[in-house]
C-alpha cells in the first residue's frame, strides 16, 4: 500500500471518495477550485478538509446540498 506523501499531494490511493482536490500550496499562496455538484445526493452531507499531516484538525469544513 502506497503511502500519502507530498508527490501525490497527500491523496489516498484509493481516491473513489474524493469528490475534488486541489495541488498543495505553500505558506502564503492560495487556490480555487471548480468541480460539479451534479453527483451529489440532495440532502448529503459532504465534509471537506486539508489532506497535508496535521492541518485535517483545523481545516475542514462541510458541504451541505440543499
Amino acid at each position: 500500500m502506497a503511502q500519502q506523501r507530498l508527490d501525490n499531494d497527500y491523496l489516498p490511493e484509493d481516491q473513489s471518495k474524493v469528490i475534488a482536490a486541489t495541488k498543495i500550496i505553500g505558506g502564503g499562496e492560495s487556490t480555487t477550485i471548480t468541480f460539479s455538484t451534479s453527483g451529489l445526493e440532495k440532502g448529503g452531507d459532504y465534509t471537506f478538509f486539508c489532506s497535508f499531516p496535521g492541518h485535517w484538525a483545523i481545516m475542514q469544513g462541510k458541504f451541505i446540498v440543499n
